[in-house]
């Protein structure tokens, strides 16, 4: 007896023309016996912990599939056995929406299940290649979206940090490091350490009286270390980032399923699904154009106005 497993991660689509194509499938491998007799068994999971058992795949394409009794999970069990068999000879079982283990090791986590068993490990071999390969056709294909967001989140968190650093580190007084002492003052104790290289009590009394007088000639410093105009700009930057962070986060809890059966009112709900995602791409790609645009204006416009 061999048997064969191989688990998947892949997000899927499944829809009624590609589960009679999977199944029909399976039916024509089973159908190499020609002398078993071969049985169907489908277990469809629903939403709030029911479990209905059936044997055609018209009645499973015939459930609702509604909000109250969605589909969560799907297992395919086809097998082929002799009429006075114990147990099938040939088994294949697909479970789509595969429950995840309570602690998974990391990356080892299966969306899709696909088992083969058989006594012919060359009949398993060749029927799990046909099988993964109509399942394949499922698979939602979202490399682009998902590396998409991650360099967007990636860019918003430098962007973040970029803005708020500035406004935690407050200035020194401009006036610091010259020692409160104008060119001119400058040039004249260069000229009084020309005339002679020590200076007298009158030359630091004079420098004291200079370093006074520029103090005394300063403006008062601003209520706030911060300009307002770069409050400003960093706001019309800031509340847009949130914006899109949280749009981001609604992306990616509600509109990317990882399981979707596409029959009975899911067709519907996943239509106003896709709408929705590109709804919140629209927002996130506008508001962030907005606020590229506005802190070059700002920027701009910091030039015209004045200090």
């Amino acid at each position: 007896m061999k048997q064969i497993h191989k688990g998947y991660q892949q997000s899927f689509l499944l829809e009624p023309t590609k589960l009679n194509r999977l199944v029909g499938t399976i039916h024509e491998r089973l159908a190499d016996h020609t002398h078993n007799a071969s049985h169907d068994s489908f277990e469809v999971f629903l939403t709030g912990s029911r479990r209905e058992e059936m044997t055609t795949v018209d009645d499973v394409l015939a459930l609702d599939n509604s909000r109250k009794r969605k589909i969560e999970r799907l297992v395919i069990v086809c097998s082929a056995s002799t009429p006075d068999a114990v147990r099938p000879e040939h088994e294949v079982q697909i479970d789509f929406a595969y429950p995840k283990p309570s602690s998974p090791p990391p990356g080892s986590i299966t969306n899709v299940a696909i088992s083969v068993r058989s006594d012919d490990g060359a009949w398993a071999t060749r029927t799990l290649s046909e099988v993964e390969e109509q399942v394949e056709r499922t698979w939602i294909h979202r490399s682009w979206p998902i590396g998409s967001l991650v360099v967007l989140i990636g860019l918003l968190l430098v962007a973040l940090m970029l803005l708020t650093f500035p406004l935690l580190i407050r200035p020194e007084p401009p006036s610091a490091n010259t020692l409160w002492l104008k060119t001119s003052d400058v040039k004249r104790i260069e000229g009084m350490l020309g005339n002679h290289p020590m200076l007298t009590d009158e030359d630091l009394r004079e420098i004291a009286t200079m370093q006074l007088r520029n103090v005394l000639g300063l403006s008062p410093p601003p209520a706030s270390s911060v300009p307002a105009n770069q409050v400003t700009r960093t706001l019309f930057l800031v509340v847009p980032l949130f914006v899109v962070l949280a749009c981001v986060l609604v992306l990616v809890t509600t509109c990317y399923p990882r399981a979707v059966f596409l029959w009975g009112d899911e067709v519907e709900r996943y239509a106003d699904t896709i709408q929705r995602r590109k709804l919140i791409w629209n927002i996130i790609v506008g508001v962030t154009v907005v606020g590229v645009l506005s802190k070059f204006f700002f920027e701009g416009l910091s030039y015209w106005l004045p200090r």
